[in-house]
């Protein structure tokens, strides 16, 4: 088969940029949240965390410093997992490895195992 090219992030955010799939990406991530309710319960967070602080004494860092830590904890596993899987088909279908280098071997067993 064609030699596959290892697994380069910075190629692989260019050419999610250059095919047009980042943005794609972006609207399903947007769409996954708002449809499981994700977005609004950050909302709600950050309006309870603004009336507890005072809106005079809150700045955004803060409000970021707060917010940030919870919205990563709190993302649904099932977007995680289909966005894991999504990147790795995009790479695949550019020809990049996605498995780290000497997993293939160790699956395909080796002549070396005998």
């Amino acid at each position: 088969g064609q030699e596959k090219l290892p697994l380069d992030f910075g190629v692989l955010s260019k050419k999610l940029d250059e095919t047009g799939e980042k943005e794609k990406l972006k609207e399903y991530i947007k769409q996954t949240l708002a449809e499981s309710g994700w977005r609004e319960e950050m909302k709600k967070h950050c309006v309870e965390h603004i009336q507890n602080k005072g809106v005079e004494k809150v700045t955004l860092e803060d409000i970021t410093a707060e917010i940030a830590p919870r919205g990563r904890a709190t993302l649904p596993d099932n977007l995680k997992t289909d966005l894991l899987n999504k990147l790795r088909a995009f790479a695949e279908t550019q020809g990049m490895q996605t498995e780290p280098a000497g997993q293939e071997a160790a699956a395909t067993g080796s002549p070396d195992d005998a």
